[in-house]
């Protein structure tokens, strides 16, 4: 006789594309037993599926309830277990284990502290059994540029989309340097050497005592002349328009506003969404900063010029914090909570 005491996972939601490790506990005659797994939506990696006693399963690009059931197997002798896996939103994190997020799980890095001792990098997390607590900590680690990223590649990312970041900084933060937010955007596949949107940059100084504190901006790249022009300038056809109008008093799509500035150990959200028709809309904490045409217009325009224009698909989202302005400097360290990413319209205006 076998019986499978229980049908284990990691998590209780998921994202699209997200790699779920499961596994079944099972008690009786373990001679010759296998198993078999079945699901009602996603699908099981290749080199781990059937006859073993764990697996690992792919969420669908769909949100929605799904059902993963495991039957092991022992002659005549049969168990079952089922468990329901939950796929909420594109993607999200609340950094709760350091070692799992950037091992296989899609978070790159460059220029940070390592807390380990080993060649893999672990960042440091904090109140990691509180969601709402736990921070992934990121200090840098050099004078090159330190950031911590993620390919946004297990399922396609258009318009509308809303990403909400919260973060904030602690202990030390170099005075006078941003802490930047970044969309990148991919090449489109036809016509390849049309201007594109390349980027959508979003930075702030939190403890900036005068001059300006925020710029926020997206760029247009042209790979046939290797020209960039950020909006607000021109130099490519059509000119991006900028995001925050000049008009406003702002140069440059830059400014001063007290929403930026961050205490230590204080942290805000900070969120930025495309709805369908390529309207620009900017939250802090909660709060809507404003909202745009720039993209819209700039949109509009390309398409007019070439009807088969495409529509801008993300690529990677990023976090750069300040480098040290000398090898010796005190770490500067940003705490980041969360990141969520949404694909179905929703803004994310939550603080």
């Amino acid at each position: 006789m076998v019986e499978m005491t229980s049908l284990n996972k990691l998590g209780d939601e998921y994202y699209f594309g997200e790699r779920v490790l499961m596994w079944a506990s099972t008690e009786g005659e373990l001679d010759g037993m296998t198993y078999e797994w079945k699901t009602t939506g996603g699908s099981f990696d290749g080199f781990r599926t059937q006859n073993r006693f764990e697996n690992v399963w792919i969420a669908p690009t769909t949100p929605g309830e799904y059902v993963v059931t495991a039957t092991a197997k022992n002659g005549s002798s049969t168990s079952t277990r089922s468990t329901n896996m939950r796929v909420t939103r594109y993607f999200f994190d609340e950094f709760q284990n350091a070692t799992f997020m950037f091992r296989g799980q899609g978070w790159l890095q460059s220029n940070l502290l390592n807390s380990n001792s080993g060649s893999d990098f672990i960042p440091i997390v904090s109140n990691s059994s509180t969601p709402e607590l736990s921070t992934v900590d990121i200090s840098n680690a050099s004078t090159s540029a330190p950031n911590m990223r993620r390919l946004l590649n297990l399922a396609e990312l258009k318009a509308p989309f809303s990403v909400k970041t919260k973060l904030g900084w602690k202990n030390f933060f170099r005075t006078g340097q941003p802490i930047t937010i970044s969309m990148f955007f991919v090449q489109p596949t036809r016509n390849t050497n049309r201007p594109h949107i390349r980027e959508i940059r979003w930075t702030f100084n939190p403890n900036a005592a005068t001059g300006n504190n925020f710029q926020i901006r997206y760029e247009i790249f042209t790979p046939a002349t290797g020209v960039a022009t950020f909006s607000g300038n021109t130099g490519v056809f059509p000119s991006p328009e900028p995001l925050i109008n000049p008009s406003a008093g702002f140069t440059a799509n830059s400014g001063r506003n007290a929403i930026f500035t961050l205490a230590n150990g204080q942290q805000k959200a900070f969120t930025f969404s495309l709805t369908s028709d390529f309207t620009f809309i900017a939250h802090v904490d909660g709060v809507e900063w404003f909202r745009s045409n720039g993209i819209k217009d700039w949109i509009t325009k390309a398409k007019a010029q070439w009807p088969d224009f495409e529509d801008p698909i993300g690529r990677e989202f990023r976090i750069g914090i300040p480098a040290r302005a000398t090898a010796n400097e005190t770490a500067t360290t940003v705490a980041v909570n969360s990141v969520y990413i949404n694909n179905d319209g929703t803004i994310l205006n939550t603080p």
